[in-house]
């Protein structure tokens, strides 16, 4: 079977109701998912060959777009702070390490990548 083209499908039982396949065989962002979100599964998504991940990964992967920005957003704070803030950073430790576990089970680190280190 070729590259998947932008395909509609209407069904006699629905009268007009059309699913669209999109073009490229990559899943768009889910519409409820924030703008940093979206922007974290396209490029994720992007970087793996169509078909790569399937609608049964779904759930993890929004896990891992929502992580990312947590990361991000405690990173961000981290920065700010002038004096040493051990709950943030033990907060930050734990989502990151929680990040990495994601990374490893949607399989999106180099090959031989360690994350028990």
């Amino acid at each position: 079977m070729g590259p998947m083209r932008m395909t509609l499908l209407a069904s006699p039982d629905f009268g007009s109701d059309i699913v669209p396949f999109p073009q490229d065989g990559r899943p768009p962002p889910p519409e409820h998912l924030s703008l940093e979100e979206a922007e974290t599964w396209k490029a994720t998504v992007g970087a793996r060959k169509a078909g790569f991940f399937g609608p049964e990964i779904f759930p993890l992967l929004e896990a891992y777009c929502a992580t990312a920005m947590i990361c991000d957003r405690i990173a961000a704070q981290l920065r700010e702070l002038d004096e040493i803030d051990h709950e943030a950073y033990e907060s930050y430790d734990r989502m990151t390490r929680s990040l990495a576990d994601l990374a490893k089970a949607l399989c999106l680190l180099p090959e031989g990548e360690r994350t028990d280190a």
